[in-house]
């Protein structure tokens, strides 16, 4: 029975994006997932490979896509901001 609980844990991935400027600062915030994957123990043979194998994979790409969706969200956001911010500015000058 203990060997069953173990093998329905999960483990977790965690995705963590960061867009940086070429001096290495942050060009905009951050952005993380973390999702659960599959126990070693759920490889309980090669007849169930493919399976949890086709597990792992499906919850690791759908989280890649969310956290890059998330990322490019944030980065057109800081873009927008800044760009505002630059006509502000000619703006004034004028």
């Amino acid at each position: 029975m203990h060997q069953d609980k173990r093998r329905d844990m999960a483990m977790k991935i965690q995705m963590i994006v960061h867009i940086k400027n070429d001096d290495g600062t942050f060009g905009a915030e951050s952005t993380a997932i973390e999702v659960d994957i599959p126990n070693y123990e759920a490889f309980t043979g090669p007849e169930q490979f493919g399976e949890v194998f086709d597990q792992y994979e499906r919850r690791v790409l759908e989280a890649r896509n969310e956290v890059v969706k998330g990322a490019t969200e944030k980065y057109l956001d800081e873009m927008s901001q800044k760009k505002h911010s630059q006509r502000k500015r000619k703006e004034k000058e004028k």
